[in-house]
């Protein structure tokens, strides 16, 4: 039952004015900070102007007007309270989500197709800390939209052009030992990206002279076919093995376009585009600058007086590819990190004259520190995804040992990159994040370990109650705790956590979702004995714990978590 819009419905019948519609009330309804102010409240202070009265008064008269026996209507400080009927709040809550399982979420509200450009690491680069964040924000935003009926598509844009190309083989060729030349069969981002962070520290010893000699090579790999053979080869390898780190942290890449294909694409409607829109691209001193008409964006050159293509040009060349893989789509996500926020202001300004029917959008993530301050490698970069992953598997493996809990593979697996994606998420995709290890394992702490903890006890009290054949005809009008309402109140919030997450890409509220129900869950488990000699009270609390399981398993599955088996 959707309550939110029940209430809604018996409120707007109440009313006779034009201008009180149905969907602003069912807008309007909030979750009240604590469950003695019932389920929903309606502040009546928009309602005010309209109705020439206080919202006290408003208040009042709704609540002593509207008649349900579902609900409970009351006045609290010019607010509208309602609280729903217990029985009835529990055996619908629990009987939608035994009956319909992980589909208990989803809701058909958005058929539109959105194009999601994310996790995308340059071949022949390092694949970093900073990658897994922008990577799993993306994810999460992907799922929250497949919940609610869109059709989300996730695209990987990467460079396999420009001068981190022409650098990183430039090292390999002339610096890199013999018995290290060959592709690893273990840890290949690593490979490539080690060889491209010393290639970068070689250019500090000489800047000149090796700047010169990779400005040679990039002029060099225009013709010669056998530097662009081994070129291939090693993109093909490290575009793969990035691949390889999407798989095992459940990322999708439904479309992979690479940087040289958007400027082949770009350079084949330029003319065009140019001639269309003559008025806002303008010579100026032989490069090609878009004239935004604003003086905060200043200029926008999309082509250098060399001929050279910029970033604006080549993200032309990406938008088309993408609306000619996805002709229905006009919404287009871009997951990327907060130091380009200018940049895409820019860009987005410009497709606002050249793609007006285009939806654009910036999902700006914050950078990634430690304690210490910002998290580097022992080279000074951004610290490697394969040495963060290993030491995050060892710091898990010893607080399980630790803690005589199981850390057989499966569950090492699944808590390590638990960790890994929920610190990535449980802060608000646009703020700085500071990755604290011994924060982020703790078990008694707000980390994806506590949370995935208390559903293994949970299953641990199903099988201590043995009662397999327990169904929905077992639930019972028997007296509910308050601890037991709360958790069930919570079940029902998740709906909405995740229509209101999907609508503003804020994949933090579904973490913190998780925290709050495990913490209801551990309140649930500490005051209301399960194993009691009462038979309706005890049905009533393993399903209750059949539900939370279930709620658990998909808020978790949507951030890209799985639950162990055991601890």
């Amino acid at each position: 039952m959707e309550y939110k819009r029940e209430i809604s419905k018996i409120i707007f019948d109440y009313f006779s004015n034009k201008e009180i519609t149905e969907e602003k009330i069912y807008k309007s309804l909030e979750v009240p900070p604590n469950q003695d102010l019932g389920n929903y409240s309606l502040p009546c202070f928009f309602l005010s102007k309209l109705l020439k009265k206080s919202p006290v008064v408003i208040a009042k008269d709704l609540a002593g007007s509207l008649r349900s026996k579902d609900f409970e209507f009351f006045e609290v400080n010019g607010y509208l309270n309602i609280k729903i009927n217990s029985f009835l709040l529990f055996k619908n809550t629990i009987s939608d989500i035994l009956n319909l399982k992980e589909n208990f979420t989803k809701r058909n509200i958005d058929s539109r197709t959105y194009v999601i450009d994310t996790f995308n690491p340059n071949p022949l680069k390092t694949l970093h800390v900073g990658h897994i964040r922008n990577a799993v924000t993306g994810q999460v935003v992907y799922n929250l939209l497949k919940e609610i009926g869109a059709n989300p598509k996730a695209v990987t844009y990467n460079g396999d052009v420009g001068t981190h190309v022409s650098k990183w083989l430039w090292y390999y060729y002339k610096f890199l030992e013999k018995n290290k030349k060959e592709i690893p069969k273990s840890y290949v981002s690593k490979w490539f990206g080690e060889i491209y962070i010393s290639a970068g520290n070689k250019v500090a010893e000489n800047p000149d002279i090796y700047k010169k000699e990779i400005d040679d090579l990039q002029v060099k790999l225009m013709t010669d076919e056998s530097l662009q053979k081994d070129l291939k080869k090693f993109v093909t390898a490290s575009f793969n093995s990035f691949l390889e780190v999407g798989k095992e942290l459940g990322i999708t890449v439904d479309h992979t376009i690479f940087e040289s294909q958007a400027e082949k694409k770009f350079l084949e409607i330029k003319t065009d585009l140019f001639k269309k829109y003559k008025d806002i691209f303008v010579e100026d001193d032989g490069a090609i600058v878009a004239d935004l008409g604003s003086k905060e964006l200043g200029n926008f050159i999309l082509i250098k007086g060399n001929g050279a293509l910029l970033y604006g040009a080549k993200d032309i060349g990406l938008i088309n590819l993408k609306k000619e893989k996805y002709p229905d789509c006009n919404d287009f996500l871009y997951v990327v990190a907060c130091e380009q926020d200018f940049y895409l202001k820019q860009l987005f300004r410009l497709f606002k004259f050249i793609y007006p029917n285009f939806n654009n959008l910036h999902i700006s993530h914050g950078l990634i520190n430690t304690p210490e301050g910002k998290m580097k490698s022992r080279e000074g970069g951004m610290t490697l995804y394969e040495d963060f992953r290993d030491e995050v598997f060892t710091k898990v493996n010893k607080v399980l040992t630790e803690n005589g809990l199981d850390s057989d593979q499966s569950t090492l697996k699944k808590i390590s990159f638990g960790t890994i994606i929920f610190e990535m998420l449980k802060i608000n995709t646009s703020k700085n994040l500071v990755f604290d290890l011994d924060v982020a394992t703790d078990l008694a702490g707000d980390s994806c370990s506590y949370v995935q903890y208390t559903g293994v006890r949970a299953k641990g009290i199903l099988e201590k109650a043995n009662l397999s054949n327990i169904s929905l005809k077992d639930l019972s009008k028997a007296t509910l705790e308050n601890e037991e309402l709360l958790l069930i109140n919570k079940f029902q919030e998740l709906q909405e956590k995740i229509e209101y997450s999907a609508r503003n890409y804020k994949p933090h509220i579904i973490a913190n979702y998780a925290l709050e129900l495990a913490h209801l869950f551990n309140k649930f488990y500490t005051t209301c004995q399960v194993l009691v000699e009462d038979e309706a009270i005890k049905k009533n609390r393993v399903l209750i714990i059949k539900a939370y399981i279930i709620v658990l398993t998909k808020t978790l599955s949507i951030l890209g978590i799985e639950m162990p088996e055991k601890m």
